[in-house]
Protein backbone atom coordinates (compact mmCIF):
# COMPACT_ATOMS: atom_id res chain seq x y z
CA UNK A 1 0.00 0.00 0.00
CA UNK A 2 3.29 2.28 0.50
CA UNK A 3 4.58 1.59 -2.52
CA UNK A 4 1.50 2.43 -4.55
CA UNK A 5 1.10 5.99 -2.38
CA UNK A 6 4.40 6.92 -3.19
CA UNK A 7 3.92 6.14 -6.57
CA UNK A 8 0.58 8.20 -6.61
CA UNK A 9 2.25 11.24 -5.61
CA UNK A 10 5.19 10.96 -8.07
CA UNK A 11 2.88 10.54 -10.84
CA UNK A 12 0.59 13.61 -9.64
CA UNK A 13 3.76 15.23 -9.00
CA UNK A 14 5.11 14.70 -12.59
CA UNK A 15 1.46 15.46 -13.61
CA UNK A 16 1.04 19.01 -11.96
CA UNK A 17 4.70 19.91 -13.21
CA UNK A 18 3.57 19.51 -16.93
CA UNK A 19 0.93 21.15 -16.50
CA UNK A 20 2.91 24.39 -15.59
CA UNK A 21 2.98 27.16 -17.88
CA UNK A 22 5.79 28.99 -15.71
CA UNK A 23 9.22 29.28 -17.44
CA UNK A 24 13.03 30.68 -16.65
CA UNK A 25 13.32 32.99 -20.01
CA UNK A 26 16.42 32.84 -22.09
CA UNK A 27 19.34 35.53 -20.94
CA UNK A 28 18.47 37.44 -24.14
CA UNK A 29 15.20 37.07 -23.69
CA UNK A 30 15.40 38.51 -19.90
CA UNK A 31 17.95 41.60 -20.97
CA UNK A 32 15.46 42.58 -23.22
CA UNK A 33 12.89 42.77 -21.37
CA UNK A 34 15.07 44.30 -18.58
CA UNK A 35 15.94 46.97 -21.12
CA UNK A 36 13.04 48.05 -22.06
CA UNK A 37 11.26 48.17 -18.40
CA UNK A 38 14.22 48.66 -15.76
CA UNK A 39 12.27 49.03 -13.29
CA UNK A 40 9.78 46.46 -13.39
CA UNK A 41 9.24 44.36 -10.47
CA UNK A 42 7.32 41.09 -9.53
CA UNK A 43 8.22 39.50 -12.44
CA UNK A 44 6.46 36.04 -13.47
CA UNK A 45 7.23 34.44 -17.26
CA UNK A 46 4.29 32.39 -18.61
CA UNK A 47 3.44 30.63 -21.80
CA UNK A 48 0.43 31.59 -23.54
CA UNK A 49 -1.61 30.71 -26.15
CA UNK A 50 -0.52 27.52 -26.76
CA UNK A 51 3.01 28.61 -25.87
CA UNK A 52 3.26 30.26 -29.22
CA UNK A 53 3.80 33.96 -26.63
CA UNK A 54 6.05 34.38 -23.64
CA UNK A 55 4.50 36.65 -21.47
CA UNK A 56 5.98 38.37 -18.45
CA UNK A 57 3.76 39.36 -16.19
CA UNK A 58 5.17 42.63 -13.59
CA UNK A 59 4.60 45.58 -11.99
CA UNK A 60 5.73 48.94 -13.37
CA UNK A 61 5.42 52.11 -11.22
CA UNK A 62 2.65 50.05 -9.27
CA UNK A 63 0.78 49.36 -12.20
CA UNK A 64 -0.02 45.40 -13.30
CA UNK A 65 1.52 44.99 -16.88
CA UNK A 66 2.07 42.07 -19.51
CA UNK A 67 4.59 41.94 -21.94
CA UNK A 68 4.10 39.55 -25.25
CA UNK A 69 7.29 38.11 -26.94
CA UNK A 70 7.02 35.54 -29.60
CA UNK A 71 9.21 32.63 -29.66
CA UNK A 72 12.40 34.37 -31.14
CA UNK A 73 12.51 36.27 -28.43
CA UNK A 74 10.60 39.82 -30.30
CA UNK A 75 8.18 42.06 -28.56
CA UNK A 76 4.43 41.86 -29.60
CA UNK A 77 3.00 43.98 -27.37
CA UNK A 78 2.70 45.57 -23.94
CA UNK A 79 -0.69 45.87 -22.04
CA UNK A 80 -0.51 48.35 -18.65
CA UNK A 81 -3.38 48.06 -16.29
CA UNK A 82 -4.76 52.22 -15.98
CA UNK A 83 -7.40 54.32 -14.51
CA UNK A 84 -10.26 55.44 -16.55
CA UNK A 85 -8.78 59.02 -15.93
CA UNK A 86 -5.27 58.17 -17.36
CA UNK A 87 -7.16 57.57 -21.10
CA UNK A 88 -7.07 60.56 -23.29
CA UNK A 89 -9.95 62.96 -23.12
CA UNK A 90 -11.19 61.72 -26.56
CA UNK A 91 -11.49 58.34 -25.17
CA UNK A 92 -13.30 59.32 -22.50
CA UNK A 93 -15.49 61.56 -24.31
CA UNK A 94 -16.21 58.74 -27.07
CA UNK A 95 -17.33 56.28 -24.13
CA UNK A 96 -19.21 58.35 -21.81
CA UNK A 97 -21.02 59.65 -24.98
CA UNK A 98 -21.72 56.04 -26.50
CA UNK A 99 -22.42 54.30 -22.79
CA UNK A 100 -23.16 57.43 -20.78
CA UNK A 101 -21.95 58.61 -17.38
CA UNK A 102 -23.30 55.85 -15.38
CA UNK A 103 -22.23 52.87 -16.74
CA UNK A 104 -19.75 51.07 -14.69
CA UNK A 105 -15.82 50.56 -15.57
CA UNK A 106 -14.66 47.37 -14.46
CA UNK A 107 -10.87 47.53 -15.93
CA UNK A 108 -9.28 49.53 -18.37
CA UNK A 109 -6.25 48.88 -20.61
CA UNK A 110 -3.61 50.61 -23.07
CA UNK A 111 -2.13 48.83 -25.14
CA UNK A 112 1.43 49.46 -27.08
CA UNK A 113 1.80 47.38 -29.99
CA UNK A 114 5.15 46.66 -32.15
CA UNK A 115 2.55 46.83 -35.16
CA UNK A 116 0.07 49.35 -35.14
CA UNK A 117 -0.78 52.41 -32.31
CA UNK A 118 -1.72 52.69 -29.29
CA UNK A 119 -4.89 51.12 -28.46
CA UNK A 120 -7.40 51.42 -25.26
CA UNK A 121 -9.85 49.18 -24.03
CA UNK A 122 -12.43 49.62 -21.44
CA UNK A 123 -14.05 46.62 -19.81
CA UNK A 124 -17.77 47.62 -18.96
CA UNK A 125 -20.69 45.60 -18.11
CA UNK A 126 -24.00 46.41 -20.06
CA UNK A 127 -27.27 44.54 -19.44
CA UNK A 128 -27.99 42.29 -22.77
CA UNK A 129 -31.44 40.47 -22.50
CA UNK A 130 -31.59 41.27 -19.22
CA UNK A 131 -28.11 39.50 -17.46
CA UNK A 132 -25.06 41.37 -16.84
CA UNK A 133 -22.43 41.01 -19.87
CA UNK A 134 -19.32 42.21 -19.76
CA UNK A 135 -18.43 43.99 -22.85
CA UNK A 136 -15.06 45.36 -24.04
CA UNK A 137 -14.56 48.32 -26.29
CA UNK A 138 -11.57 49.26 -27.76
CA UNK A 139 -10.30 52.68 -29.04
CA UNK A 140 -7.68 54.36 -31.09
CA UNK A 141 -6.31 57.68 -28.83
CA UNK A 142 -8.24 59.94 -31.00
CA UNK A 143 -11.54 58.30 -29.53
CA UNK A 144 -12.69 56.02 -32.57
CA UNK A 145 -14.31 52.27 -31.17
CA UNK A 146 -11.96 50.45 -33.64
CA UNK A 147 -13.68 46.89 -31.85
CA UNK A 148 -16.80 46.16 -29.62
CA UNK A 149 -17.43 42.72 -28.32
CA UNK A 150 -19.16 40.72 -25.30
CA UNK A 151 -17.19 38.87 -23.10
CA UNK A 152 -16.65 34.73 -24.30
CA UNK A 153 -15.67 31.93 -22.04
CA UNK A 154 -11.89 31.43 -22.00
CA UNK A 155 -11.37 34.51 -24.40
CA UNK A 156 -8.62 37.12 -23.88
CA UNK A 157 -9.31 40.64 -25.73
CA UNK A 158 -5.39 40.91 -26.29
CA UNK A 159 -5.25 37.78 -28.71
CA UNK A 160 -6.97 39.76 -31.57
CA UNK A 161 -4.29 42.04 -31.48
CA UNK A 162 -1.85 40.02 -31.51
Amino acid sequence: MKKLLVIAAMVLGLFAVGCDDDFAPSTALSTSFFDAYPNAVDVEWEWKRGRKYRVAEFKLNGQECEAWYTKSDEWVLTEYHISFSDLPEAVQTAFTQGYGASTPVDDVYRVERSKGETLYTIESVVIVNGFDTDIFLTYTADGTLVREWVEEENYDYLYYWL
